[in-house]
């Protein structure tokens, strides 16, 4: 066997393999069955929150497949692939077969409509070619453009006519809607990610943290919050949050937007939501300190990160880190500020100050209390970042596929034939239809269209026989 009878060999199995309906049976099951597992496994959730749940051996071989992100997962696109290209392969095989129809003129044969529908035959005080004239006229509407023959036998003429017979191809519509829907899924899921971004009132970021610790991405441009405003109901409940964002880029500013729950701002195709919101760090904070030797209490500002002297002699303290709610050894504490007391001669102590409790730091029996007096109130905004490459194909995948349904479940290949022989009292006429699908529906056309010929007429229907 030389290497090109071997090579049409392989390519012959392989379009067996991917023109078979079992493929695609197989593929969908597996679909089915992986997108319950993904439906009963939550996704994107926390390592510590899946070893809680699992165990350490469980986490270890559900994360070895991908089941914690099974939507990214090679397997999974693997199976998004094989099933388009079972897609694709079945539509090249059997649209040939289905365009030949679609080419194909009216079969102009009496007996193939006689023996499918027929309507009641009705009396016309014209002559054939009168009545014939009069019905091509009056039916095109609904049957579409006729065609006239002469059955020379009996002197009857012979109208026919057909209508929707490109709608034999409204399974590929589907079929084409299927595959744009699957690319914009691989599109998605090859290209496209979820985050998140933290940005305090004046500041900005030129970055996406991706969920559960998977990184960041950057972006070539920077988001920035001017302002961040919340709003309450009266019982205290937020009521709606809204952040003035800016993109820049090289100093220049792009686009302008404030955004509200439900109402994002989209630039380079991709999206930022307002999700969240929480307490920023302060620029400035003022400090209240209280000496125990001489119960005097000295009140400083200060910026974080700056040391603030203490006076006495009591040594320095440097606020580092704010935190919007802080839980102290399991206790939520609200506001609270992190700093570090340094004196000479001593360990730096790390000390927790709950804006709230103005005394909690009398606890430690030190030779200063200190508390938070006041600091100007910042806010950050959480913004959800998401970008996906394929949105526009799932759209317009959707939409093909309402459109290919509609065709296929709701439209058919209709032709017909009007049977006009001559009779002792003019013409007797016979409506007769053929359709690909839905009899029944054909049948009430025949039968509808034929009691409006009665009407229009004013004369009796005669039962063929």
């Amino acid at each position: 066997m030389n290497s090109k009878q071997t090579e049409k060999g392989v390519i012959e199995t392989l379009w067996g393999l991917f023109v078979s309906v079992r493929l695609s049976v197989i593929v969908l099951t597996l679909l089915a069955v992986t997108s319950i597992i993904g439906t009963v496994i939550p996704q994107n959730g926390s390592p510590m929150a899946y070893m809680e749940s699992y165990g350490e051996g469980i986490y270890r071989i559900f994360a070895f497949l991908d089941l914690f992100d099974m939507y990214h997962s090679w397997w999974f696109q693997l199976l998004l692939v094989l099933l388009g290209i079972n897609l694709v392969v079945c539509s090249m095989d059997r649209l040939p077969a289905v365009m030949k129809i679609v080419k194909k003129k009216q079969v102009k044969n009496p007996k193939v409509y006689q023996s499918a529908l027929a309507g009641e035959s009705i009396s016309m005080d014209r002559s054939p070619e009168e009545a014939a004239a009069f019905l091509e006229a009056r039916l095109a509407g609904t049957m579409g453009s006729f065609d006239q023959v002469t059955q020379d036998e009996t002197e009857a003429r012979l109208l026919f006519s057909e209508k929707g017979r490109w709608t034999r191809l409204g399974v590929y519509v589907v079929h084409a809607s299927v595959l744009l829907l699957l690319i914009g899924g691989l599109l998605g899921s090859l290209f496209g990610y979820e985050g998140f971004m933290n940005i305090p009132e004046g500041g900005s970021l030129n970055e996406v943290t991706l969920k559960n610790g998977h990184g960041t991405v950057p972006l070539d441009f920077q988001i920035r919050c001017d302002k961040f405003t919340l709003s309450h109901y009266d019982t205290g409940a937020p009521k709606e949050y809204r952040s003035d964002l800016v993109v820049l880029k090289g100093g220049d500013t792009l686009l302008e937007k404030s955004i509200v729950v439900n109402d994002p701002l989209r630039y380079q195709g991709i999206s930022f939501y307002q999700a969240s919101y929480g307490q920023a760090t302060p620029k400035k904070a003022e400090f209240s300190f209280k000496s125990r030797a001489s119960n005097m209490v000295y009140t400083r500002t200060g910026s974080f990160g700056e040391a603030i002297k203490i006076p006495e002699g009591l040594g320095t303290f440097t606020p580092m880190q704010f935190s919007g709610n802080y839980s102290f050894r399991g206790h939520a504490v609200g506001a609270a500020v992190l700093g570090l007391l340094e004196k000479e001669g001593k360990e730096p102590l790390r000390l927790v100050l709950p804006v709230r409790f103005s005394g909690f730091d009398r606890m430690r029996k030190g030779d200063v209390v200190i508390s938070v007096s006041d600091f100007e109130e910042r806010y950050y905004t959480g913004l959800q970042v998401t970008k996906d490459p394929g949105v526009w194909m799932v759209y317009a995948g959707f939409v093909l596929l309402i459109a290919g349904c509609w065709v296929t479940f709701f439209m058919s290949h209709k032709s017909f034939m009007v049977e006009v022989k001559k009779d002792r009292k003019g013409s007797l006429v016979t409506l007769y239809g053929n359709t690909n699908k839905n009899k029944l529906g054909m049948e009430m056309v025949i039968r509808r269209l034929t009691e409006s010929l009665k009407k229009e007429l004013g004369t009796p229907e005669r039962q063929v026989k």
